[in-house]
């Protein structure tokens, strides 16, 4: 498959998705002499294209709203439902027609996969290709969207999608899917690769840290971090007040290496997406999980982390005031240090399925 395209279309909602795509595509231009096109929302592209700006015209974007994802209430981590089926109603009303111009655009091209995180555009548009159609993630909108009570109807159009896989990669903490009757192969956990001097010099410069997360589809309000004397972390969205000698560093919302960031920092206290879970558990970080309830995604991973006896939960409702002394008694007496030693980067597991 060497000098031929491998399309990625990664969701556009929220940032997990794409960090974790650019991990593959990072080692495929680096291990291969593979051509790679990449569709997703114009936010998620323009860190695609500073991240992977080292590859020049080997990679080719497009910017296009490839997914709805998740609408969350305004300052909150809730799911908004009315506004979900709206939006989702019609973005599934110009599938046929974004499906089509990315076909024109991908037939002329020697496409040989298309890959999908996990966009029922791209899959739509593997289809039509008649190419190796891969899907990749930790679970399908129709679980997601069946907790929420969203329409039988809709779900069922996404399950009729998802049937047009030759492939589904599962990553670890997948989410049951037994509706799914496609082709399937486990696999661990991946990141991007961490930079061991980035993470030693971000050290030395800022001395000890916890690290924030709510994701880059969420916005907050107001954290206070009380009985904490380091740096505080935080990425965009997020504002962040401390009481004592800690200090706030709010990372830009350009910052392309957040990762090394993390895997600097002692803690990190994050919404349980996938993303950041696994760049906390390859990193070998204490992890501390948000439950925001309504969530599938965020209930079913932090239970079974919390059973594996690798990270630690609270609540929503717990960020307005975070007592740090709190929380390192509750790593303390629940995170199993030896467990995290378990978890390795599967990179190269899934560059061998493509």
């Amino acid at each position: 498959m060497d000098n031929q395209y491998i399309a990625f279309y990664a969701s556009s909602h929220g940032f997990g998705h794409m960090t974790r795509c650019l991990a593959i595509i990072e080692e495929l231009l680096e291990t291969t002499d593979h051509l790679i096109y990449l569709a997703s929302g114009t936010y998620q592209n323009s860190f695609a294209r500073v991240y992977l700006a080292r590859f020049g015209d080997r990679v080719t974007y497009r910017d296009i709203r490839t997914e709805v994802g998740l609408v969350n209430k305004e300052n909150s981590l809730q799911v908004d439902i009315p506004r979900l089926e709206h939006e989702l109603t019609g973005f599934m009303a110009e599938w046929d027609t974004a499906v089509a111009a990315e076909v024109t655009i991908l037939r002329d091209l020697p496409v040989a996969c298309v890959i999908s995180d996990i966009s029922a555009i791209g899959i739509q548009v593997g289809d039509q290709l008649g190419v190796r159609n891969i899907g990749i993630a930790n679970f399908t909108w129709c679980e997601q969207y069946e907790f929420l009570g969203l329409s039988d109807t809709l779900i069922e159009r996404f399950r009729e999608v998802y049937a047009k896989l030759d492939l589904f990669i599962e990553y670890d903490l997948m989410l049951p899917a037994p509706k799914l009757h496609v082709p399937r192969k486990q696999i661990g956990f991946i990141c991007r690769r961490f930079d061991t001097n980035r993470i030693a010099a971000i050290k030395a410069q800022y001395g000890t840290s916890i690290f924030i997360t709510c994701g880059k589809s969420a916005s907050l309000l107001n954290i206070q971090i009380d009985n904490y004397d380091g740096t505080i972390f935080a990425t965009n969205g997020i504002n962040i007040t401390a009481t004592g000698n800690a200090t706030v560093i709010e990372l830009p919302i350009d910052t392309f290496d957040t990762h090394n960031y993390l895997a600097a920092s002692d803690i990190v206290i994050a919404k349980a997406g996938w993303g950041t879970i696994s760049e906390a558990l390859l990193s070998k970080r204490n992890l501390v999980l948000i439950d925001r309830e309504g969530v599938l995604e965020d209930t079913e991973n932090i239970e079974e982390l919390k059973r594996r006896g690798i990270a630690v939960s609270i609540k929503e409702a717990d960020l307005a005031r975070i007592d740090m002394q709190a929380i390192t008694n509750l790593i303390a007496d629940n995170i199993i240090r030896e467990n995290l030693d378990a978890y390795e980067n599967a990179l190269e597991d899934i560059i061998r399925e493509l």
